[in-house]
């Protein structure tokens, strides 16, 4: 059971002694204790001190400090430390408790609060309301999000309808710009009739004079070719505006329609991203995205004196030509030439330039990068027409490996057609 405990201040049976000696007392004078031999026939024998109360005394110890020990688990629901009773004065202090059972973990132990079921469950229980309490909180988190992912939904719902309402602007722009182009393509084809007619008239009557009239008439039909072309580079624009816009319905339509969260936040990107303004932009953007296509300087020097008109068309090929830059980079080869797979993406692709078109202006065919020469002769062609501003080139440096520069697919200059055998 282990030794009775001492309450702070109780002396000792030697300080006892010794005290009882310093007042000058003796256990001689004391009257001696009674014995069987001295009991006179037919009284009671005295009780002799055999421990017994010393026992009683110790349990009712231990049965006080269990009584307080699961009178705590029942206020608090936990098992207490020795920390805890030490800290209140309410309760027995841990060192009386040690003296009784030996240790703390022992009074634990022998109490039987280790092994307690009910104590068990109701850790379970605090566990599960603590779990509760987490999940409680997610699920507010949850809700938090499912919010947002309406308020984006929205706003690219708000998007698509906007972009389906200037779509449709555009493409009544666009309808009166071919209108307005139809009209400006007749009244050219008139002037140029009655310029024809009127210089024949005026060679007849006045061949060695030009007439007034014939120069009068000229002017009028460039004046008339100039408006021909402001109007055909509007209805140029306001088509590429319009398919722009019938890009950006398609793919918000379409998250919409899958309605995830990280389509909600791609859908409302997709509605905030214009397309390029300029083609340097668009050179930009490409570099930035590109994983396996290498630009150099010059490409962006081409780029920022390129008057094309079409800049989205620039950023679409560059995307592709990553694409074939992939495939170009398993030394292995991929199945196919690299022609094959250019028309595969969509790309209008020449394998090189005329001998004659290099051996004219060499230096145009050649840029630096990284303190390597490059010559350039793969191209995409973009556009039709005539003029920087309708149509464009991106020329390339295809590098196998074996030669100064990794190898990959290098830009080598983007934006005007460069000299060759029809220029």
């Amino acid at each position: 059971m282990g030794k009775r405990s001492r309450r702070r201040g109780e002396p000792e049976p030697a300080d006892v002694t010794a005290a009882a000696a310093a007042n000058g007392t003796d256990q001689a004078d004391e009257p001696a204790a009674a014995t069987p031999d001295a009991v006179a026939e037919g009284e009671p024998a005295p009780l002799a001190p055999d421990g017994r109360l010393r026992e009683v005394a110790l349990l009712v110890e231990e049965a006080d400090y269990l009584l307080q020990l699961y009178r705590w688990i029942v206020l608090t629901g936990e098992v207490p430390r020795a920390q805890d009773w030490l800290k209140r004065e309410q309760w027995p202090h841990p060192d009386y408790v040690i003296d009784v059972f030996g240790s703390w973990q022992k009074f634990l132990e022998h109490a039987g609060v280790t092994s307690s079921p009910l104590l068990a469950e109701l850790r379970e229980a605090e566990e599960q309301r603590r779990g509760f309490a987490a999940r409680e909180k997610q699920l507010d988190k949850e809700l938090g999000r499912v919010d947002d992912l309406r308020r984006q939904v929205e706003t690219a719902r708000r998007a698509r309808e906007a972009a389906q309402a200037d779509r449709g602007e555009q493409l009544a722009r666009a309808e009166r710009a071919e209108r307005a182009l139809d009209g400006a393509e007749a009244r050219a084809a008139q002037a140029e009739a009655r310029l024809r007619e009127r210089a024949e008239t005026a060679a007849a009557e006045a061949p060695a004079a030009p007439d007034d009239r014939v120069n009068a008439l000229e002017d009028e039909l460039e004046a008339v070719r100039a408006h021909r072309e402001e109007l055909l580079r509007q209805a140029e624009e306001l088509r590429d505006a319009a398919t722009q816009d019938a890009r950006t319905i398609s793919r918000l339509s379409a998250m919409l329609a899958e309605g995830g969260p990280g389509n909600a936040a791609a859908t409302e990107a997709a509605a905030d991203e214009a397309p390029p303004a300029t083609v340097l932009e668009a050179v930009d953007r490409a570099a930035s995205r590109a994983a396996h296509l290498v630009f150099t300087d010059a490409a962006r020097e081409s780029a920022a004196d390129s008057p094309y008109r079409r800049p989205a068309e620039i950023l679409d090929a560059l995307g592709k030509l990553d694409e074939l830059a992939r495939l170009h980079a398993d030394p292995e080869g991929f199945g196919r030439s690299l022609v094959q797979a250019a028309t595969e993406l969509g790309l209008t692709y020449k394998q090189d330039v005329s001998e004659l078109a290099r051996g004219r202006k060499p230096h145009l065919y050649a840029v630096t990068h990284d303190g390597h020469r490059l010559q350039l002769g793969p191209h995409v062609a973009l556009g039709s027409g005539s003029g920087a501003g309708f149509i464009a080139r991106i020329y390339l440096h295809v590098a196998d490996g074996g030669g100064d520069v990794p190898r990959g697919i290098y830009v080598g200059h983007v934006g005007r057609h460069l000299p060759d055998t029809t220029t």
